[in-house]
């Protein structure tokens, strides 16, 4: 599931034009390197895509979350 989260947001991204990078995945997460002036725009499209990646059967949502911060510990 994480793979094509990877792969929609990764297009979405591109799409977009923008000029963050997806730099790495732990586990069930993503982590860029944004450029500041594009954080409003890039969180709701990073939630769209990784929720919408894989729908799962009977209707069970899936969640995903974004934070934000200098580093990865200022981001949880």
């Amino acid at each position: 599931m994480i793979k094509l989260a990877m792969q929609k947001v990764h297009s979405a991204m591109k799409k977009a034009g923008m000029k963050s990078k997806m730099i790495l995945q732990v586990h069930d997460e993503l982590i860029f390197d944004t450029v500041r002036e594009e954080v409003k725009e890039l969180k709701p499209l990073i939630l769209e895509n990784m929720e919408a990646a894989l729908p799962l059967p009977f209707g069970v949502p899936v969640i995903a979350e974004c934070g934000e911060g200098e580093n990865w510990l200022e981001a949880h």
